[in-house]
């Protein structure tokens, strides 16, 4: 595993070398709104996600709005902004949100139909948890969260995963060569429909939201997924040797492109960590179609 960190020490080496200013032939700047809104929790590491994607976004070749959504209370969310001619200025939309947030359902089609008209939807770490009531939503999204594979308490620890790279050649993990060791809180998501006659199954670890769009790889291009045959899986007994967890995924919906990944837990991996940002810089320019 000291290999492995020395490798991952060696990415983050080679990707702040990684090329993301933009040409002067590049195509114009595309215009990005995040949102960070949690109606179930609120992780710490919502105000440097806003503060460093903003920060990404002026060598990206994107600007970047953001709303400050994570510091309104749970049950106080306002998003009523969220209009059709207000989306319009956007070329794309970023989330690290959760809970089935205050839209209306006009809203949530108003969503759906922004992303697959042509527009980019970017999904960080807890946006899978979100419209849960709204299987439309997570059919562009690509799936909705079932459980934390690794405990807290293991996290605090420093355990270090291990991420195998499905797809070296999009620009999300073009940098990341064939595996990426990181310490991460890393999902597992729903693979069947909530059912009434089984009503303990199929329901999200974190809120007991119930499941109603089954995550499956013919939905989705999967990028990143553990390697269970290679991490060390003591005190996992979440996870099966050998078993299928993607862990970050594009999806082609409509004329639109969706970027999702499971990272973005830790609050420092937001602000010091060049192979994290490397990888969702680059899933933000392929969702804004800066990049193929």
């Amino acid at each position: 595993m000291r290999h492995l960190l020395r490798l991952s020490s060696l990415f983050a080496l080679m990707a702040l070398a990684w090329p993301v200013a933009v040409s002067t032939q590049s195509p114009a700047r595309k215009k990005l709104l995040f949102l960070t809104h949690a109606g179930l929790y609120k992780h710490t590491s919502l105000a440097p996600a806003e503060k460093s994607v903003t920060e990404w976004g002026k060598t990206g070749g994107f600007d970047v709005t953001a709303v400050e959504g994570y510091k309104q209370d749970s049950d106080k969310i306002d998003l009523s902004f969220i209009t059709p001619d207000y989306l319009a200025q956007y070329d794309g939309l970023m989330l690290m949100t959760n809970g089935n947030l205050p839209f209306t359902d006009a809203q949530k089609k108003m969503l759906v139909d922004y992303v697959k008209s042509g527009k980019g939807l970017i999904g960080t770490h807890c946006a899978t948890l979100t419209l849960y009531d709204y299987p439309d939503f997570g059919e562009i999204l690509g799936g909705y969260y079932l459980r934390s594979l690794v405990p807290m308490n293991l996290m605090a620890a420093g355990r270090i995963g291990l991420l195998k790279v499905e797809d070296q050649n999009h620009p999300a993990t073009k940098m990341l060569g064939a595996t990426w060791p990181l310490d991460e809180e890393f999902y597992e998501f729903g693979h069947a429909v909530w059912n009434a006659s089984k009503p303990t199954e199929n329901i999200s670890q974190v809120g007991r939201l119930h499941i109603l769009m089954p995550f499956s790889r013919n939905r989705v291009h999967v990028l990143l997924s553990l390697d269970t045959e290679r991490m060390d899986l003591t005190g996992l007994q979440t996870i099966t040797r050998g078993g299928d967890y993607p862990q970050s995924w594009t999806v082609n919906a409509g004329r639109g492109r969706t970027f999702y990944t499971t990272l973005g837990h830790r609050d420092d991996i937001w602000t010091s960590d060049a192979v994290f940002r490397a990888h969702v810089t680059g899933g933000i320019r392929w969702a804004l179609g800066l990049e193929n």
